[in-house]
This record gives C-alpha cells, structure tokens and sequence, in this order.
C-alpha cells in the first residue's frame, strides 16, 4: 500500500496584476505535482518560469497585494493535514471572460489574516524554505538575534528571550560563524 504524498499540489496558480499592461501576468498557471515522504523534487526552468514564485506560493509568501494564488495545496506530516489555501477563495472575487481572468477584487486584510492563520505555526517548522540567495534569507533591518529568537521561540520550547538567546547563539557557534555573540547583535 502506498503512503499519501506529504505534498499535493493541483492546479496551483498565481496571479499578478501588471498596471503597464494592463493585464494579468501567469506567473505559476496549472501546476499539479506531489512528492513522497523522503522522496526528492527538483525543479529545472529557465529565469522567469515560475519556480521562485512556485515555491513561494506553497509557503503563503506571496505578498498580499497583486498576488492571487488558486488551486490546492495540500500538506500531511505525521501531526497535521491541511489544504494551505483553503478558504482564501473567499477573500477573492475574479472577473472571468472566456476563461479568462480579467479582473480581480480582493479583501486583502482578510487574505492576509487567514494566510498567517494557516501558516504561522507550520512555516520554518513542518515547511520552509531555503533560499538561493543567502542575501534574500534574512531581512537586513532587523537583527540576526531578532530574527532566530523568533523562530527558537515559536517553534521550540524555549519561550522566554534568555533561552532563545543562548539557544541561537549555540547554533551561530555550531555552524562556525565568526564572533558569534557580535553577530547576534548585528
């Protein structure tokens, strides 16, 4: 008997809406793929083709503004089951003409609220992503210390700052970075 997949992506597509055109811009538009538990994807395209936007669909990182993502994407781990798009439908409102989208109306308050509802405990524990780019990988107005804290705390048990402290400066020290207490600060 075969395992369900822990990704199933169907008909995954996003949309950006270009003032200069005028129009909509398929960014992702019809993707379906699903990967095993253990099992590795890789996913080969030209600069352009989606993968990026792809990757960020899946970990509701499309910002709240022009980005419109529809289809389903469903994730199971050993503790949680989840369509990561279900009920954000409902925050958006499309103008169709012959199959085609032509316009789009969108609660974005209310996208964004129910994104972070669904994500906020699952993004950099039960799913993540790691950039291609270290420089896209932390923000640069917000402490180093800031921002691995943050994810010690909200996915670790250490809740209170002093822990989380010394917990990421253990890991800045175990992966060989210079002046680890320093770089917290930076």
């Amino acid at each position: 008997m075969t395992a369900p997949p822990l990704l199933k992506i169907e008909n995954l597509r996003t949309y950006f809406y270009s003032r200069s055109k005028q129009a909509f811009i398929r960014s992702v538009d019809g993707v379906s793929l699903q990967i095993a538990r253990g099992e590795t994807l890789g996913v080969v395209g030209e600069s352009g083709s989606g993968k990026t936007i792809t990757a960020l669909s899946i970990l509701g990182l499309i910002s709240a503004g022009p980005g419109v993502i529809s289809g389903k994407i469903g994730l199971r781990t050993d503790t949680i089951q989840k369509n990561l798009l279900q009920d954000l439908e409902m925050y958006v409102t499309l103008g169709q003409r012959d199959g085609k989208i032509m316009d789009v109306a969108k609660d974005e308050a209310g996208w964004r609220e129910n994104a972070e509802r669904i994500m906020g405990r699952l993004r950099g524990k039960e799913i993540a992503m790691i950039f291609q780019s270290p420089k896209s990988s932390l923000n640069p107005f917000v402490s180093i210390g800031n921002q691995i804290t943050e994810a010690i705390r909200l996915h670790t048990s250490a809740k209170d700052l002093k822990g989380a402290k010394e917990r990421a400066i253990y890991w800045l020290e175990r992966v060989k970075i210079d002046s680890p207490r320093l770089r917290f600060e930076s």
